[in-house]
């Protein structure tokens, strides 16, 4: 038999499916809510007759009926050859609205969805798809949708601005409210701006509409003395900058270690990019590189491998160097356990280097990790002559 609780689990399940949320936006009259149930049959009636009174009781003592507002029951008469003539429910519904919010105990938060709803798509009516579609991006944000709107607004009277957060300068918002809330700020902002404003392929949220930003650093040094900038050889600078530069160099070197990049050899009409990890990604906007040679040096174990994998994608004429079948067996007893390797081989790799990736990660056994720190310095000379 039924319970109250089940009854407020389907009725809060409604809520929570927002059914009652995109019938409250196209303003339609509320429609009966029918709880389903499954009524008991003659022989279970009989079997059990005192524990389904019981929950007919409770299900009685909760009903509208009783306290007021909740669900209706109505009943029907079934005449049972032993027991006689059984009142027992043959429908359970919320007949209003008020009685279903009032129940699940969210009358407030409805009233106060509807409310901004409607002022919303007044104000915005791009936005009343929105809200149809992801009733959820107003429903948690009720005590914050009017400054998200304000915020929105700003961007649309200044599309691109080229300033940074901290200078948005708005009544009672202040640049931590806008950091905490790109999230949402990107629905509404994508809805709302025109395409013009919008770098759509940009996931950070300044790159993405035209802010200025606390950029990645880039680290390099210049490794013929003959190109130094001012005087200076071991040079760092925002992203944006670095990205402006047209170096007069044939080879670009990326590698991982900070130090294996201040160490690295002298060579003529070349550089190297150190420290930068996964964040090699960035330097996809550095359009001067794709007309450099470009080689890289990782660790050998399979991040290294990944962040090759990200170099290449950006960059198809990276090589790599000392990632090699010879470079592993000449250092094995240096080895260590890969703590978290990646679990699948990353793409545009070489056949030798899938060769190197197979031999880091045996079918038993836990793969292999050759810092490249660990590979003797004479190593790195002698390939630098072969390079």
């Amino acid at each position: 038999m039924i319970t109250p609780e089940d009854i407020r689990t389907r009725a809060q399940r409604y809520w929570n499916s927002y059914a009652y949320h995109r019938q409250a936006l196209t303003s339609t009259p509320w429609q009966t809510l029918e709880i389903s149930f499954g009524k008991p049959s003659g022989r279970e009636l009989l079997a059990d007759y005192a524990a389904i009174r019981a929950a007919l009781h409770d299900l009685q003592s909760k009903a509208k009926a009783t306290t007021g507002y909740g669900y209706r029951i109505d009943y029907e008469s079934v005449s049972h050859r032993q027991l006689g003539e059984q009142q027992l429910p043959v429908r359970i519904y919320f007949e209003t609205e008020e009685d279903f919010l009032r129940y699940t105990g969210h009358l407030r938060e409805a009233n106060q969805f509807k409310q901004l709803a409607s002022m919303t798509t007044a104000s915005h009516p791009a936005l009343a798809s929105l809200l149809h579609d992801k009733p959820r991006i107003l429903l948690d944000n009720l005590a914050i949708w009017q400054k998200l709107l304000k915020v929105a607004d700003w961007f649309i009277a200044h599309p691109n601005p080229d300033i940074y957060i901290r200078q948005i300068d708005l009544t009672g918002i202040d640049s931590k409210f806008i950091e905490q809330h790109t999230a949402q700020l990107t629905v509404l902002l994508d809805t709302l701006l025109p395409s013009s404003a919008i770098t759509p392929c940009e996931k950070k949220f300044e790159l993405r509409y035209g802010l200025r930003y606390d950029q990645h650093l880039i680290r390099f040094r210049l490794l013929d003395p003959a190109l130094a900038l001012s005087g200076f050889t071991d040079l760092t600078l925002p992203l944006e900058d670095f990205c402006r530069l047209n170096l007069n160099v044939d080879t670009v070197y990326i590698t991982e270690n900070k130090v294996n990049g201040l160490a690295f050899p002298q060579a003529a009409r070349s550089m190297v990019i150190f420290s930068l990890g996964y964040g090699i990604v960035s330097l996809s906007r550095a359009v001067w590189l794709k007309s450099k040679r470009l080689v890289y040096w990782g660790d050998l174990d399979t991040h290294g491998f990944a962040i090759l994998s990200h170099c290449r994608a950006l960059f198809p004429q990276t090589v790599s160097m000392l990632m090699d079948s010879d470079t592993l067996t000449a250092n094995r007893s240096l080895c260590v356990t890969e703590a978290s390797p990646v679990k699948e081989m990353p793409t545009g790799l070489t056949a030798s280097e899938h060769a190197v990736w197979a031999a880091l990660t045996p079918t038993e056994g836990s793969s292999l990790r050759l810092e490249q720190e660990r590979i003797p310095y004479r190593q790195l000379e002698a390939c630098l002559q072969l390079v």
